[in-house]
């Protein structure tokens, strides 16, 4: 005989998400809205007149701030052994996306101190990410797959730094 937490394990990952929808939300609609924004922002600006900024603000838009954002919140709420509190997500939904907006801020702006700020709040939150799948209920691809996404996130974090900063005094 299974036991309850047992069973739950067993059912699909979008079932499991959904019970959990509460401590999924804050990441779920935010990453669904930069998704959004940054086709509004390809259609709308990058298309017919394409800038070395609006091209870069849509990719980050449509990857880092939308996929990505959903993958660490659903990965947060179905890897960790204990789900996370509604209210601990938000935060780090939140915190998730200043860093987002402070880094689009800062590179459209070219103000370095912005995106460098941004980007040492990224930072915190891909670590505490990383942590906090740290006893995962799961192994596995998912877990990997998970892990990988976050370290591709935080090496890019360094490369992205130099390649905006470069030819800078």
């Amino acid at each position: 005989m299974t036991s309850d937490r047992g069973d739950a394990q067993l059912r699909p990952a979008l079932l499991r998400l959904w019970d959990r929808r509460d401590a999924f939300k804050p990441f779920a609609v935010a990453g669904v809205g930069a998704i959004v924004g940054g086709g509004v922002l390809a259609s709308a600006i990058a298309a017919p007149a394409p800038t070395r900024h609006g091209v870069w603000a849509v990719a980050y838009l449509v990857l880092v701030l939308g996929v990505g954002q959903l993958v660490i919140g659903a990965g947060r709420v179905l890897l960790a052994a204990e789900s996370p509190t509604p209210n601990r997500m938000r935060v780090a939904a939140t915190a998730f996306n200043v860093s987002g907006a402070a880094i689009v801020l800062g590179v459209v702006t070219d103000h370095v101190v912005v995106f460098q700020l941004g980007s040492a709040l990224l930072f915190g939150v891909l670590v505490e990410s990383l942590y906090g799948v740290r006893h995962s209920a799961r192994r596995g691809w998912p877990l990997v797959a998970y892990r990988l996404v976050i370290v591709v996130l935080i090496v890019s974090i360094p490369i992205g730094m130099l390649v905006t900063t470069a030819g800078r005094g």
